[in-house]
């Protein structure tokens, strides 16, 4: 009698209570060639059969009273019961891709209760190219493959095991049959001696699979460094000089312009103010002497000239000396007559 004969007529002729059972894990990620193990326990006391089922496919029934029925190579089961509990581990061994699915787990008269197996593949991982030699300050790239994997694989880097920003690297995938291949590629700033990993894991490593290489920075020579600093230096400065320069060409110009617009104003002004005293001409300057007479011409009727050349006039000259404090309008004036030998002169006396 094979075992699902035995299960169906111990199915059919027995009864009681319904058995409480537990299944774990609920689930399991397994890499593919590896074993997937599986317990399953109850409290429930008589229990009669345990059915272990992958897929809806039975594939182990054990019996309380006799043990296993039905084992294999890939499918066996490993008793760890107590006198409290009945506990059986369920193993597959080299599991593949298409032993992913449902595991399940049944005692007699009980409910089945179901796990999940996830069978995941590791493949490679590499950095292209060996160890790297590269000068201070350069931007250097580094590129990671990751060959075979399934799922597709989380990819990271590190930094002197320091892990580096996502920001500083991408990565794709592309899907190859039934597995995946990564490609990623690293860039950043060259500051130092540094050992740069890459790394690619999917949640049944239980560590991720790493590839190293080394970066050697070659420092820049200080003489160069030296110049750099030295042509900085003075083409800010030049800039700097040629900004002060026409600043004080654009002042000088203005403060010129303001001058002569400041001259021209001033003789505009002086302009008017000498068109505004014209009507006032005369107004503090000297006052006419009113005792001197012009010489005549020869032809004057009034006047004649005397044997020895002076000239005489027909009248007699008068001198008017004004008062000393009394203005000129208001005191006589006296007439001072001068003769010289019968020749009359006239001597005009001015007085301030």
């Amino acid at each position: 009698m094979d075992s699902l004969t035995l299960t169906a007529l111990l199915l059919f002729f027995t009864g009681g209570v319904t058995a409480q059972v537990q299944l774990e894990p609920q689930t399991a990620l397994v890499l593919r060639g590896s074993d997937a193990k599986f317990n399953c326990s109850t409290r429930q006391p008589g229990w009669t059969v345990m059915n272990w089922s992958l897929n809806s496919r039975l594939v182990v029934t054990i019996v309380e009273t006799t043990g296993v029925l039905n084992s294999s190579e890939r499918f066996s089961v490993v008793d760890y019961s107590t006198a409290a509990e009945a506990k059986w581990e369920f193993i597959i061994r080299n599991v593949s891709r298409n032993d992913s699915g449902q595991v399940s787990c049944q005692i007699l008269n009980g409910d089945q209760v179901t796990a999940r197996l996830s069978v995941q593949e590791s493949g490679s991982v590499e950095i292209v190219g060996t160890n790297r030699t590269a000068k201070e300050g350069d931007q250097v790239n580094f590129q990671c493959v990751a060959r075979g994997w399934f799922p597709t694989p989380q990819i990271s880097w590190t930094s002197d095991g320091t892990l580096v920003d996502q920001e500083l690297f991408n990565t794709s995938s592309v899907e190859v049959g039934t597995l995946f291949n990564s490609n990623s590629t690293l860039t950043f700033t060259a500051l130092r001696n540094t050992s740069v990993e890459c790394l690619a894991s999917i949640p049944a490593l239980t560590s991720p699979q790493r590839s190293a290489v080394f970066l050697t920075v070659e420092k820049k020579p200080v003489s160069q460094d030296r110049t750099v600093l030295i042509a900085v230096t003075v083409s800010i400065s030049a800039v700097a000089l040629l900004i002060l320069i026409i600043i004080a060409i654009v002042l000088c110009c203005k403060r010129r312009k303001k001058a002569k617009s400041n001259y021209q104003e001033q003789a505009r002004a002086h302009s008017r103010s000498q068109i505004e005293e014209a009507p006032h001409a005369g107004e503090g300057q000297g006052q006419d002497n009113l005792g001197y007479a012009t010489e005549p011409k020869a032809n004057d009727a009034n006047s004649e000239y005397t044997d020895s050349g002076f000239w005489q006039p027909n009248y007699i000259s008068t001198i008017q000396i004004p008062g000393e404090n009394s203005n000129q309008e208001a005191n006589p004036v006296r007439v001072v007559p001068t003769y010289y030998n019968g020749v009359r002169k006239h001597r005009h006396v001015t007085i301030v």
